[in-house]
C-alpha cells in the first residue's frame, strides 16, 4: 500500500469545508506573530461566516489578509485532508446574515458577524492506495 498527496480543487476544497463545523482563523499582529483562533462557522455559498464578540481578533481582521484552515485528521490510517482559505474578512450587516443558521458554541452574545471572503482557496488530501500486481496474463 502506497499513500498519494493530492491536490484539492476549488470544489472539493468547499465541500470538505462543509463538514466540520469549526475551523481556525489566523490574523497576524506585529508584536506576537500570528494570532489563530478556533471559530464554529458556516459556509454562504464560498464566503465563511463566524459570530464574534469584540476583541482582539475582530480589532485586527479589520483591513488586514487573514487565513483560514479546516482539517481532519485520521492518526490510525494516517490519512486526512486539509483546506487552506486566504483572503479579507469584515463585520457583516444584518441582510448579508439574517437567513444563516450560525449559532456560536461559548456562551455569550457575539453581536459581531464577520465573513471572509477567499481570494485564495488551496487543499490537500493524503490518502492509500491499494497496488494491486498480478502476473502478465492480468491475474494476481
Amino acid at each position: 500500500m502506497s499513500s498519494t498527496l493530492d491536490v484539492l480543487t476549488r470544489e472539493e476544497c468547499f465541500r470538505y469545508l462543509g463538514t466540520v463545523p469549526v475551523g481556525r482563523l489566523a490574523v497576524a499582529t506585529l508584536e506576537n506573530g500570528p494570532l489563530v483562533v478556533p471559530v464554529n462557522f458556516v459556509l454562504d455559498g464560498e464566503v465563511v461566516v463566524f459570530r464574534s464578540d469584540p476583541g482582539t481578533k475582530m480589532r485586527l481582521l479589520r483591513g488586514n489578509p487573514v487565513s483560514f484552515e479546516v482539517d481532519f485528521v485520521d492518526p490510525f490510517h494516517r490519512t486526512g485532508w486539509s483546506v487552506l482559505l486566504r483572503g479579507f474578512a469584515y463585520e457583516a450587516t444584518p441582510w448579508e446574515v439574517e437567513h444563516l443558521p450560525v449559532d456560536p458554541w461559548p456562551d455569550g452574545e457575539r453581536h459581531h458577524w464577520v465573513r471572509l471572503v477567499p481570494s485564495e482557496v488551496s487543499g490537500r488530501r493524503l490518502q492509500h492506495v491499494m497496488e494491486l500486481t498480478g502476473d502478465s496474463r492480468g491475474y494476481l
